[in-house]
């Protein structure tokens, strides 16, 4: 084939010179983006601080801490049940020694 000249294969130093001139120009006028960025970098503690805002550290911690309170709670619900049931039958146990009491005291008489 025909050997290509070593100018044609790359791009211009001209053209090179203005791309790297627009990216300059273009890097320096600010933008919201820009700004916003600079703006939250400088100010991210303050910002977390006085909206209370959690990372995702303290967030986990939180979610392992309620999941622990809820096995509690349920734990403790499954407790008062039984507890409940244990009063239920100590209290017909009563119910039947008062009323055997009470046939016992009549028949007394």
């Amino acid at each position: 084939m025909y050997p290509v000249r070593e100018r044609y294969r790359g791009v211009s130093p001209y053209l090179r010179s203005v791309s790297e001139f627009a990216q300059s120009v273009e890097q320096r006028i600010p933008t919201l983006t820009r700004s916003l960025d600079r703006y939250l970098d400088l100010h991210f503690e303050e910002i977390v601080e006085e909206w209370q805002l959690l990372t995702d550290f303290e967030l986990r911690d939180l979610e392992k801490r309620v999941d622990k309170v809820t096995v509690d709670i349920d734990r403790l619900y499954q407790k008062k049940s039984d507890i409940g049931q244990r009063a239920a039958s100590l209290e017909a146990g009563i119910r039947e020694i008062e009323e055997g009491l009470k046939e016992g005291s009549d028949e007394t008489r």
